[in-house]
Order: structure tokens, then sequence, then C-alpha cells
């Protein structure tokens, strides 16, 4: 009996341990992205991290509904990480 059980209880858990690395995100569902940009100007660095973010939302196949951006120094210039949300088209 005690061997029934713990067999349920291993199947039961690699069950769950596979389903833990399923993707969370399901159809008509929007995710939280961020992107990132480098440049020797505030101007540049916020261009690359739109163009960082533009490509992760075609990846996602989606579109940026909600974004802020945060720049600050770093030794060699800017540095510019965008916070944003995609929505599925």
């Amino acid at each position: 009996m005690t061997h029934k059980i713990s067999l349920i209880a291993a199947l039961i858990a690699g069950i769950a341990c596979g389903l833990s690395f399923a993707g969370p995100v399901q159809a008509g569902t929007c995710q939280p992205v961020r992107a990132k940009g480098v440049g020797k100007t505030i101007a540049i660095a916020t261009t690359y991290a739109q163009a960082d973010l533009k490509q992760t939302a075609k990846a996602l196949k989606g579109r940026v509904t909600q974004a802020s951006t945060n720049c600050g120094a770093v030794p060699d210039g800017y540095r510019c990480k965008i916070s944003a949300v995609v929505c599925p088209k």
C-alpha cells in the first residue's frame, strides 16, 4: 500500500515539475518586458532602447501598450532602460 502511495506521489510531483516549466503566457494575455540601450548621449541610448523594445514586441507578436523610460549616467555615456507591457495584436 505504501509503495502505491509513494508511486502516485512521485507521478504527481513529476507532472507538477513538468507544468512548472510550461510558459505561463496564454492567448490574450499581456506580458511585462524590459529593453535597454547604451549610448554617448541620452537621445542615442533612448533610441537603442526603443529599437530593442520594438524587436522584443515583434518577437512576441504583440504591440506595446504601456512604457516608461529610466536613464542614468554610466562611465562611458548613458544607459536607458524601458519597462513596458506587450499585448497580443
